[in-house]
């Protein structure tokens, strides 16, 4: 039997669409993909808008910045970040900003709003809060986007497929089943190793709800550091003397539901070697 998207997930009234299940292997997988998506704009984000040894990068600069990124130096920066070479206590450095000493974590996230006449003591200790969290979300997306050849695979030509439905484990000598697993919800891709002569498969079980939650994660960064950005620099066209601007502020009883894992198993891998005989 089809599953059924209830019209309040699809926010249309009076609305069924019949999931099939290579609908809803398709959604899953454009999903998963558009979390690395927003994981590698953030990134591009990030790099761009970091002071570097203390100097704040010229805001003019950056759109040429973000056009000639060295992708390659990029993804291995995200690297260092998700193995731990690259300290997130670096938001915690002190830089000048016009007429304020701030942290680079300040300086990314929160740009414009550092005077306490402004923005009361309370404000701030939240924005502390907000940066220790930030630090965590980021290594948890540094460390998601470090699978590469998952996101290769999506990426390039959506070399993607869906393979096993399940895994089961016997008793060598009973033969009777001790484990189960269900992977009729996972994608797979394959890799091959030439050296070693191997193939491998890689599988996946899908998890869109923390997917979803991630994106959303990463999509608030993006939001507090290119809008309070635009707003500081003049490049947003008011609308008003009462216009508002959202400021986001996490914490880590926020993000602890967007970042755990919601499966059993996350990834498994299958390989066969081709063993050359001695005749």
């Amino acid at each position: 039997m089809n599953s059924i998207i209830r019209e309040d997930e699809l926010g249309i009234d009076d609305f069924k669409i019949p999931l099939t299940k290579n609908t809803k292997f398709i959604l899953q997988a454009d999903l998963r993909q558009n979390y690395f998506h927003s994981i590698e704009t953030f990134f591009e984000f990030f790099f761009a808008f970091l002071p570097r040894d203390g100097k704040i990068p010229d805001n003019r600069n950056v759109l040429r910045a973000l056009v000639k990124s060295n992708w390659r130096k990029n993804y291995k920066k995200i690297e260092y970040i998700a193995n731990g070479k690259f300290k997130m206590s670096l938001l915690d450095q002190i830089v000048q900003f016009l007429d304020y000493e701030v942290s680079i974590g300040q300086y990314l996230f929160y740009l414009g709003t550092f005077s306490k006449e402004k923005f009361d003591d309370a404000y701030q200790a939240k924005v502390q809060e907000s940066i220790e969290s930030i630090k965590k979300i980021i290594k948890i997306l540094a460390i998601d986007f470090s699978k590469r050849d998952e996101y290769n695979a999506y990426k390039h030509t959506m070399r993607v497929f869906p393979n096993f439905s399940s895994i089961h484990f016997l008793d060598a000598e009973s033969l009777k089943e001790q484990i189960t697993f269900d992977l009729s919800n996972s994608a797979s891709y394959q890799l091959y190793d030439d050296n070693e002569k191997e193939t491998i498969v890689k599988t996946t079980l899908f998890d869109p709800e923390r997917d979803y939650k991630m994106t959303k994660l990463c999509s608030r960064l993006i939001h507090n550091m290119i809008e309070l950005r635009s707003a500081v620099f003049r490049d947003r066209k008011a609308t008003g003397k009462n216009e508002k601007l959202a400021v986001v502020l996490f914490n880590q009883e926020n993000i602890e539901e967007s970042i755990k894992h919601n499966v059993e198993i996350q990834d498994l891998s299958f390989s066969s070697k081709l063993i050359k005989g001695n005749g």
